[in-house]
This record gives C-alpha cells, sequence and structure tokens, in this order.
C-alpha cells in the first residue's frame, strides 16, 4: 500500500534531517534528494508570484542536494549538507556543516551551520517529497534566511501518552539579502530560539518562539541616504533612525498543527514577524490552513494561504502641511511597499510513482490588494535517494 511507503519514506526523511542517512559506504553515509519542476502563468504582466513570472513553461524550479555523514566516535559524528538550484546558477552551498554529539540515546548536542527551526517543515525545507506541495506555502515559508552559525540541543520524550520533543539554539549569521533587486548586508546577533512538539497517534502539534538582534544595511539601497539626509535636514532624524536597522530586536513566532489518519490530511500554521515599532520593515503576520485526501497512490489538496501584514508608520511626528505633503507621501509609499496583503488559494495532486519518487501538479489563484492577481501552474518530479 502506498500509504505505509510514504509514511516509511517519511520517517526515513527525518532521520535523514538529524544526520542518519538511506545510504552506506563504510563509514560513510550518503544521501540525497532531488526536484525537477517548473511551471507557467496566465499573464506574465502581474506581478512575479514564487519564482514563477512567464507565460510559456519553463523548467526554472530544479535543485538537488546531497547529504554525508561519518562517524568520528562512538558518540561523534560530523555532517555536510550540499544543495544546488538553477535559480543560483546551480551554485553549490553548504546548507548544513556540523558536528554532533549524541549526549544519551535521546539528546543530541550540535555546533557548526545548522538549519533555523521556524517551521514545521523546517528540517527538511529543500526535500519537497517529504510534504503534499511542490513547496510550503509562500505567505508562510518566506523568510530569506533559513540557517544559522551556532549550537543547538535537541531533546525527545514522553508526557503521559504524549510524544514530545524540544529543540533549544543560540547563535547568529552574517549573509546577503535581495532587497529591491540589490544585495545588501543582513545580520543577526545574539540569536535565539526554542521549538516544541507534542504528538499522539495521527497529529501533532508545534510551536516555536525566536529572537535577535537584527541589522540590515538599507543605507545602500538606492535613494535611501539622499532621503535621509533630507529627514534630517528638516529636523525629522527620527524619522530617518526608522531607516536604520542596527541591532534592533526581532521577534518570530510560529504554531502549527498538522494531522495525518493515512486516508485524511491536514495542515495549519501561524507566523508572526515582528520587529521595533518604528523600523521600516511591516509586521508580518502570515497562516495557511491545507485540507487533502490519500487514495491509492494519490493525495488532492486544496490550500488556503494569506499574508496580512501591518505597515510601519514611517511618517509619524511629521506635521502635516503643505510643504510636508511630498515627503509623507514618499513615507507612507515606502512603508506601503513593505507591507504584502495577498490571498492565495492551491489545489494540488501529488501521484506516489514509487517509493521514494513523487510527481505533483499545482494550481494556484494569487489574489493581491490593490495589485493584479495571478494564476500559477507549476509542477515538479520529486526524489530521495
Amino acid at each position: 500500500m502506498i500509504q505505509n511507503r510514504l509514511k516509511k519514506s517519511i520517517c526515513a526523511l527525518a532521520l535523514l534531517s538529524c544526520g542518519h542517512s538511506l545510504a552506506h559506504a563504510g563509514d560513510f553515509n550518503f544521501s540525497g534528494f532531488m526536484s525537477i519542476g517548473g511551471g507557467f502563468v496566465d499573464d506574465e504582466s502581474a506581478p512575479s508570484y514564487a519564482g514563477y513570472a512567464e507565460e510559456d513553461i519553463t523548467f526554472d524550479n530544479s535543485l538537488l542536494g546531497i547529504q554525508l555523514s561519518s562517524d568520528i566516535s562512538d558518540e561523534l559524528s560530523a555532517t555536510v549538507q550540499l544543495t544546488a538550484r538553477n535559480t543560483d546558477g546551480f551554485k553549490v552551498e553548504a546548507e548544513w556543516a556540523y558536528v554532533s554529539w549524541q549526549a544519551t540515546d535521546e539528546s543530541t548536542v550540535r555546533i557548526g551551520r545548522l538549519r533555523t527551526p521556524f517551521y514545521m517543515y523546517s528540517d527538511y525545507l529543500d526535500v519537497g517529497y517529504a510534504y503534499p506541495w511542490i513547496a510550503p506555502p509562500n505567505e508562510v515559508y518566506y523568510l530569506p534566511f533559513n540557517n544559522v552559525n551556532g549550537i543547538d540541543f535537541y531533546t525527545t520524550g514522553t508526557l503521559g501518552s504524549f510524544d514530545t520533543s524540544l529543540q533549544v539554539y543560540f547563535g547568529g549569521f552574517t549573509d546577503v539579502l535581495n532587497e529591491r533587486g540589490v544585495d545588501i548586508e543582513a545580520k543577526t546577533r545574539n540569536q535565539l530560539g526554542f521549538a516544541g512538539t507534542l504528538a499522539k497517534d495521527w497529529w501533532t502539534f508545534r510551536a516555536a518562539y525566536h529572537m535577535a538582534k537584527l541589522s540590515i544595511d538599507l543605507e545602500a539601497l538606492p535613494g535611501v541616504t539622499g532621503l535621509l539626509q533630507t529627514l534630517e535636514g528638516a529636523g525629522f532624524a527620527r524619522n530617518a533612525d526608522r531607516f536604520r536597522i542596527e541591532e534592533d530586536d526581532a521577534k518570530f513566532l510560529e504554531v502549527g498543527l498538522n494531522i495525518d489518519t493515512g486516508t485524511f490530511v491536514a495542515a495549519a500554521e501561524h507566523v508572526e514577524l515582528r520587529l521595533d515599532d518604528e523600523a521600516l520593515y511591516a509586521d508580518n503576520i502570515r497562516q495557511f490552513i491545507m485540507i487533502g485526501v490519500r487514495t491509492g497512490d494519490w493525495l488532492i489538496h486544496l490550500t488556503a494561504s494569506k499574508a496580512d501584514d501591518e505597515a510601519s508608520d514611517l511618517s509619524q511626528g511629521i506635521p502635516v502641511a503643505p510643504q510636508t505633503a511630498d515627503l509623507i507621501a514618499g513615507l507612507d509609499a515606502q512603508a506601503a511597499g513593505e507591507a504584502n496583503k495577498r490571498d492565495v488559494i492551491s489545489l494540488g495532486t501529488r501521484w506516489d510513482i514509487t517509493a521514494g519518487t513523487a510527481l505533483k501538479f499545482q494550481y494556484s489563484d494569487v489574489d493581491r490588494d490593490g495589485q493584479k492577481g495571478q494564476k500559477v501552474y507549476a509542477f515538479a518530479l520529486q526524489t530521495v535517494f
């Protein structure tokens, strides 16, 4: 039965994400995953969505990943996961690179480059075979950074009749953020997070909380330096400071629920990202809910996702007057440009061709607040090996 094969494959992927593998070569463990996909849109004059922007069918959404691990001793092991995406010209990048210490049968300590546990599917975010969609809903799974350099502690246990897990990590990162087509530096310091699950039989509840000191070099964006000089020259230094994200407090909250009875599947997730009240970036409030039915080798699912960001008030404190009208309008436009208002309905199918290989098709109707809508047709062949 495909249900049993799928459950076994998902269990294998969970082990893969923690440093185990599907294939062995002596003391060296090797595993991998691949996704070959693409799609098209109904109107390329509308804004692109999740990387899809052309009316002609393209195969521009593919990736290859391999994971290597080796035992150093009975308790120590080293793991490296490399990925290459066609969106980056198949440039090879290290997603994971860490050393693990098996402290007890239930507990592991890792140090190095780790996957940040923002979401329910974070551990196997790149392994498309592990979830129903071609990729998790873009409204929720949107953060540009998914890794952290640091240390974490992961443990499993029981609470009465429930299975539990807890992950705690500390670290930071320095990376490049593409903002309005320009690469700028972004970094976090003192990044601390907690993620825990409570599960029984066919359902799993998850909650996570993260905090960090965030810095983003917005002054590298065209026109920002001149805008700041204008604000400071007019006596609005406090408004100018809202464009300077330097060691600002950032907090990220996530709650999620996953259900799989074998025939009926469902998932829901809600996230919130909040920065300092006076920062340029909007407060991000996102969620999705998915329901699906599995029959034989097929899974049919329907997903509703929503981005309902709250724009910051960059012009707060500037008196309304004819001479400040253009300045206020410009600041309000900057703030609105950072706040996404979007509703998406997606209908998808998954056909498990064999254990370890799935073919997926997905249709998405994208409704943007105040902008032209978009219909997206996507497909992917996804496998693990």
